[in-house]
């Protein structure tokens, strides 16, 4: 008989460990449904000649693996006020329509604050 390790060379052996690492990497996988199974097929086909004696043998391997997880993630849309452009970023944590925070030196900048009742438009405020 023969030894399939040695068929075709080595070559079954070698689709088989070839198949068998996808899979395996299928399974490692922490994006992928450990529940789902997974699967290797080899299919070797016989072409036998008309006076029997001799067969041409195709040899096929295939191996089904599960899919990733989809990911989820928030993308924050709004409009540049200088430009008008439409501008997205991907939520973080953040507070809506912040973009970056930059956190200046605990330096004193004797700014004072005025107090006023009414609500000013800064989108209008450019424009006078």
């Amino acid at each position: 008989m023969i030894a399939l390790e040695k068929f075709a060379g080595g070559v079954l052996k070698e689709k088989f460990n070839t198949e068998l690492q996808k899979v395996l990497d299928n399974i490692a996988d922490p994006n992928t449904d450990f529940k789902k199974t997974r699967k290797i097929s080899l299919e070797i086909v016989f072409k036998a000649n008309e006076d029997r004696d001799l067969a041409e043998v195709d040899i096929k391997s295939k191996s089904t693996i599960v899919e990733a997880k989809a990911t989820t993630t928030k993308v924050l849309i709004g409009k540049d006020l200088e430009t008008g452009r439409v501008e997205a970023s991907e939520f973080k944590n953040q507070v809506a329509g912040q973009l970056v925070m930059d956190i200046p030196d605990s330096e004193e900048t004797n700014e004072t604050e005025e107090n006023s009742a009414s609500v000013i438009d800064f989108r209008n405020a450019s424009s006078k």
